[in-house]
């Protein structure tokens, strides 16, 4: 069908809601509306909505700017409208990449309402305004940030709860919602939490007493209460363990105390956060009723510290946090014995358990491992042989490099149709060779990579031929090479390899070997 559709995109940031209703959705949604009523020559397109409620603009990782992407991908959008261009981005850099390269090169118009700009139009308001409009934009992000932290940390500071869900035990006032309040029901949980672990039972026989109660776990409970958090909670694999218990019995704010500050984005637009030194974290006293006393507090407190120090080990762990249950899917847990064993630690929470109780030494799991990586790597050897690798890595070199450089070519010929050098017939016959000739390459591209298809399986191969007399199992090796290990009944275990079907035997798909 062509071209056929008008993208119109709205955003709205939780930022944007406190400046009024003028950038609310439905006053952006009459706005877009008002002007392609008033545009005679928008109305052959059909008009779709693309909305991000709720998201920044300091980077494009939003589900509804994503979707509209995807369709100007298929040949399926020739319009965008959008209120500003701080709808569409505060990013400075993408955005120009968008509107300057991109947007032009595909074919697509964009047009900015507020902005006055459309670059369907002769008249559109040049490059240099629009990088000083984008450059505006993301500089106000960047200032908004950084003024954002400065409130928050001040509140913090003033012992405000500023997080979305209140720790297991409280409340936020129904008053006060930056104010947490006892939840009598979960906090008699927690006490009993305390009170055992103060009598000596260590975070594995807390939580059996718990499962043995059918006590619920905080998500289960909160669920129950109705919160609307995607816990992830289940009927049958949702049970206490050790963690939750030592989560429960480390946290502060049990004694009154609110802590916050614990993590931070580094930046403007950053995705992940970090965490914050302890010494960093804001602790503010007496913010609201304390669930357990200061003196029981610490009395915990050293019972964990002295556990802990017993356990420490400096031995490799080579295959920690791969080795899984067949049952319940979860990892296993490693022994801190002279002769390491992995065990399924669900039967020592549910009395009604049905993963397999039975030990499997470490050792013998990682000599049939390397067996195994044996077998793999004589596959690798008679596939290196029959396919000639090093000839298919410099024909994707090469072919890499073609399609690099008519990634730049796009650039140039825009160049040139923009500063009339070239036709508009001539630069539409040049766009379409370059699309034809990418399109051959992708799919060359992708008939090598299909071929080989893991290059860190490749390399691990590679290290290990040059040394193929090996004893040991390394973590490096274990990491390149092996996704998870799942224990069976009988001890049957099947290896799910980080690599794909090329390299794995054919009569045995997922490695399965047993007893």
């Amino acid at each position: 069908m062509g071209k056929h559709l008008l993208a119109c995109y709205i955003r709205l940031s939780q930022e944007d809601e406190k400046e009024g209703e003028s950038n609310s959705v439905a006053n952006q949604r009459a706005l877009l509306q008002n002007f392609i009523r008033s545009s005679p020559e928008l109305g052959r397109y059909q008009v779709v909505e693309f909305c991000d409620d709720g998201y920044s603009g300091t980077h494009f990782d939003r589900p509804a700017v994503q979707a509209l992407l995807q369709e100007v991908r298929a040949g399926n959008v020739g319009c965008i409208v959008v209120k500003d261009l701080s709808r569409f981005g505060r990013n400075y850099i993408e955005v120009g990449e968008y509107l300057e390269h991109i947007f032009p090169f595909l074919g697509v118009r964009f047009i900015s309402v507020n902005d006055h700009f459309d670059s369907g139009r002769l008249d559109a308001s040049g490059g240099l305004e629009l990088g000083f409009r984008n450059l505006l934009y993301s500089l106000y992000s960047r200032d908004l940030s950084q003024k954002i932290r400065t409130a928050k940390k001040t509140r913090m500071e003033r012992g405000e709860f500023l997080s979305s869900f209140p720790p297991f035990g409280y409340l936020k006032s129904p008053q006060n919602p930056k104010k947490l309040v006892v939840d009598p029901q979960a906090a008699a949980i927690v006490q009993d939490i305390f009170q055992m672990a103060e009598e000596g039972k260590n975070a594995v026989e807390i939580a059996a007493s718990l499962n043995a109660r059918q006590i619920p776990t905080p998500g289960a409970y909160k669920k129950m209460q109705g919160c609307r958090h995607p816990f992830s909670v289940t009927e049958r694999h949702n049970y206490w363990r050790n963690t939750t218990v030592l989560a429960i019995l480390r946290d502060q704010r049990y004694t009154g105390k609110l802590v916050s500050g614990k993590s931070r984005v580094p930046a403007a637009g950053g995705k992940g956060k970090q965490p914050v030194p302890q010494r960093e974290w804001i602790v503010v006293p007496n913010t609201h009723e304390p669930i357990v006393s200061e003196e029981r507090f610490c009395s915990v407190q050293k019972r964990l510290s002295a556990a802990k120090r017993g356990k420490r080990s400096a031995a490799p762990k080579p295959l920690a946090g791969k080795v899984k249950c067949g049952v319940c899917r979860r990892a296993m847990r490693r022994s801190h014995s002279a002769s390491v064993y992995y065990v399924c630690e669900s039967h020592r929470y549910l009395a009604d358990s049905n993963c397999p109780k039975e030990k499997i030494w470490e050792k013998d799991l990682a000599q049939a491992l390397l067996s195994a990586i044996h077998t793999q790597m004589a596959v690798f050897l008679d596939m290196e042989n029959k396919n000639d690798t090093t000839s298919l890595t410099e024909r994707k070199d090469r072919l890499q490099a073609a399609l690099a450089k008519l990634n730049a070519s796009k650039k140039i010929f825009y160049e040139q149709y923009k500063s009339g050098l070239l036709d508009f017939a001539g630069y539409t016959r040049q766009k379409e060779t370059i699309r034809r000739q990418t399109a051959e390459l992708e799919a060359q591209i992708a008939k090598l990579e299909a071929i080989w298809k893991n290059r860190s399986a490749e390399l691990c191969f590679k290290d290990i031929r040059q040394h193929p007399v090996f004893a040991q199992l390394s973590r490096k090796m274990a990491d390149a090479l092996v996704d998870s290990i799942y224990v069976h009944e009988n001890q049957v275990v099947d290896i799910v390899w980080n690599f794909r079907d090329d390299l794995v035997l054919t009569e045995h798909p997922q490695g399965r070997w047993g007893r």
